[in-house]
C-alpha cells in the first residue's frame, strides 16, 4: 500500500517512531522499512512531520509502498481490563497502580511478551516526598530502579525510584529544542535529569542552567551530560538550588525560562518575571481542564508578580493528566 513517508538515518528510528506516535502522525497500519541504509517511515502529514522531527536528523519526504501489518499490535486494555496504558523508561515499564495485585501482574507478564526487551515491571502507587517522585512496588523481573533511556539521539540515565521523568515528553523536548537560538541563556528551572537542558544544548549553541531541588536529579543530569558531551553543541551547568530563592543566587538574566512543575509552577512566576531579559519567552506548563482553559490564577500571578509588558499565547495541550484536564503549556513572551 501506498503512503507518504519520511526517510531517515535508520539510527534514530526508535526516537523518530516515537514522537510521529505520541504525536498520532505515524501510520501504524503500515510497516517501516530500510532502504538503502536509511529508514523510511509511513506517516498521516508530511508537514507535520518534518516541523515535529526538525533538529533530530536529516529527513527527506517520499512516497512509497508499504507492507500491512498481518497482526496489528497488541495493546495492553484488549488483554486486560482495568488496565490501559504503561509507561517504558529504558528497559523498565511502570503502571499505574490498581488495587488488584492479580490483575497487575497479570498485566506485567502480558507487556514482557508485547515488549521483549523489558526486564522490569513497576506499579506506581502514589507520588510522595519532597522531591515527589513515585511510590513502586516490583512486579515482575530485576529489583533495580536505574536504566538507560534513548531519546532525540541522547542518552539518559533515569533512577524509576529517586527522580521525576516522563517518556511521553521527547517531542515536547524537541520542540522547545527547536524554537532556542543560538546564543541564548536559558534557565531550565526543574531540570530533572536534565531532558529539557540536553535537547537544547544538542540542537543550539545555547547556553543553560538546569536547576533542581533533588540531589539525585543533580548527580544524574550531570552524568548525563559528561555521556553526551561529544554530540552537544552549547555548554550547561547542573545546580541543586530552590528555585524559589535563584533571584538571590543568580545576577544572570535569561533569554528564555522553562518550567516544568505543572502541579506548581503559577508559584514560581514571580521568580521568572525577575530573571528574565526584555524580549524572552517564559514556557510555562500547567494542569488545564480540557473544555474550560481558563488562565485566571496565571494572569492574577502575573499581575502581581510581573511588572513587565507581555502577551500569552493560546495553552498548547502536551500531555493527558487525567480524562478531564490536561497538561497545557502556556508562551509568555516578554514584549
Amino acid at each position: 500500500m501506498n503512503s507518504p513517508c519520511i526517510k531517515i538515518d535508520k539510527q534514530y528510528g526508535e526516537d523518530v517512531i516515537k514522537i510521529l506516535k505520541e504525536a498520532h502522525i505515524l501510520n501504524s497500519d503500515l510497516r517501516p522499512k530500510i532502504m538503502n541504509n536509511k529508514l523510511l517511515i509511513p506517516v498521516i502529514d508530511e508537514k507535520k512531520s518534518l516541523y515535529t522531527i526538525k533538529g533530530i536528523t536529516d529527513i527527506e519526504l517520499c512516497n512509497d509502498s508499504f507492507e500491512e501489518y498481518k497482526f496489528k499490535p497488541r495493546k495492553l486494555n484488549r488483554l486486560i481490563k482495568g488496565i490501559s496504558s504503561y509507561s517504558i523508561i529504558g528497559d523498565i515499564a511502570i503502571i499505574n497502580y490498581k488495587k488488584d495485585m492479580e490483575l497487575l501482574e497479570k498485566a506485567a507478564k502480558e507487556i514482557v511478551k508485547i515488549n521483549p526487551k523489558i526486564k522490569s515491571v513497576y506499579a506506581k502507587i502514589d507520588t510522595e516526598g519532597e522531591y515527589r517522585v513515585p511510590k513502586l512496588i516490583l512486579l515482575y523481573g530485576e529489583k533495580r530502579t536505574i536504566t538507560k533511556h534513548k531519546e532525540n539521539g541522547l542518552i539518559f540515565y533515569v533512577d524509576i525510584e529517586k527522580t521525576y521523568f516522563n517518556p511521553k515528553l521527547g517531542g515536547e523536548h524537541n520542540r522547545i529544542a527547536n524554537l532556542t537560538k543560538d546564543n541564548e541563556i536559558v534557565l531550565d528551572m526543574f531540570s530533572g535529569v536534565g531532558g529539557f537542558t540536553l535537547n537544547i544544548i544538542k540542537r543550539n549553541k545555547a547556553n543553560v542552567l538546569g536547576v533542581d531541588i533533588n540531589p539525585h536529579a543533580i548527580s544524574l543530569s550531570s552524568l548525563n551530560y559528561i555521556v553526551n558531551k561529544k554530540s552537544l553543541k552549547g555548554e550547561a551547568i547542573f545546580m541543586r538550588a530552590n528555585a524559589l530563592f535563584l533571584q538571590d543566587i543568580i545576577k544572570n538574566k535569561f533569554d528564555r525560562i522553562i518550567m516544568n512543575h505543572p502541579t506548581g509552577s503559577i508559584n514560581f512566576l514571580n521568580t521568572a518575571c525577575k530573571l528574565v531579559n526584555d524580549r524572552a519567552n517564559i514556557h510555562l506548563y500547567a494542569i488545564l481542564e480540557n473544555k474550560n482553559l481558563k488562565l485566571d490564577n496565571i494572569k492574577n500571578q502575573l499581575k502581581i508578580s510581573c511588572n513587565k509588558t507581555y502577551e500569552i499565547n493560546e495553552p498548547r495541550r502536551v500531555l493527558e493528566y487525567s480524562p478531564k484536564y490536561s497538561i497545557y503549556e502556556i508562551n509568555i513572551k516578554l514584549i
